[in-house]
């Protein structure tokens, strides 16, 4: 009976390690670039915005302009092929609501469609030529138009190709598109030695655009809390006046509080509603955010 045992349990051992080699073989077939297959898909505009996403976000901010802005969106031939074996037509199209509303689920966020009047266009019908890869077309987006106190996004969809397989998922995609008024950027931020709460503070932070002259500090006050924090300019005198909810602001203001268009530099003088804290704060233009 041991003899038999040990024969059995020698044999289970065997069965299995032949059944785990072959699923392993088989993996690195699936694994191997060169045993898969070409798929049509739109190419990444940007770094997807969350991992995870079951439809690809792009954020793509611009400079408040009469100038319509353009972007390049590329259609690709991806995979093993090292091009297309014919000329492959492929028809893109705006994409639907439902495509935001399954994000804003999904991610828990609030994007809307955005408006016609802000954006064109070029030619969807595309071709990607026998033995080439991609094909692209152009959107122009006036940011003129923008509505700043939203955010939106344009969605776009591979309706269809004439050959080969369109990607399940890369066939639609959402570009979060924004505009940026003059004050936006990552700026280095420092407060004075009598600054209330966080005096003293040297970091890299962001001035995020609310509409054309009005800036709100990223992540909040100080750099270090989340109370909403926001900067008006007057681009007539470059006066800046603090706008912060939670915890108010003495009025009238301090007329200190400039913005410099020649070095992008603001500097900021408030106190708290009641008089009970003071604030000094410095922003130095770093690059575009």
């Amino acid at each position: 009976m041991k003899m038999k045992n040990f024969i059995n349990k020698t044999l289970a051992v065997l069965v299995a390690t032949v059944l785990l080699s072959s699923c392993l073989k088989d993996d690195s077939v699936v694994l191997d670039p060169t045993n898969g297959i070409n798929v049509i898909e739109f190419e990444n505009t940007a770094e997807i915005a969350r991992r995870g996403s079951s439809i690809p976000l792009y954020i793509h901010s611009y400079p408040i302009s009469a100038t319509p802005t353009t972007l390049t969106v590329t259609v690709n031939y991806s995979g093993p092929a090292s091009g297309a074996p014919e000329d492959i037509k492929v028809k893109v199209a705006l994409g639907d609501v439902a495509s935001i509303t399954k994000y804003n689920t999904e991610q828990t966020t609030s994007f809307v469609l955005l408006d016609p009047t802000a954006y064109s266009l070029g030619n969807l019908d595309l071709t990607i030529a026998k033995g080439q890869k991609k094909a692209s077309f152009e959107v122009k987006f006036f940011t003129d138009k923008f509505d700043l106190t939203k955010a939106t996004v344009l969605p776009l969809k591979i309706v269809s190709a004439s050959s080969g397989t369109v990607s399940g998922n890369f066939n639609v995609i959402l570009l979060n598109v924004g505009a940026k008024n003059a004050y936006d950027g990552v700026f280095t931020y420092t407060t004075s030695a009598i600054t209330s709460l966080v005096p003293n503070k040297n970091s890299t932070t962001e001035l995020i655009t609310v509409d054309a002259t009005t800036v709100r500090m990223s992540p909040g006050l100080l750099d270090t809390y989340s109370n909403a924090v926001s900067y008006t300019v007057n681009p007539l005198t470059n006066a800046v006046t603090v706008t912060c909810p939670s915890l108010g602001v003495q009025t009238p203001q301090d007329t200190r509080s400039k913005w410099d268009p020649a070095t992008k530099t603001m500097t900021v003088f408030w106190k708290q509603g009641n008089g009970g804290r003071t604030f000094e704060e410095k922003f130095v233009y770093l690059r575009s955010r």
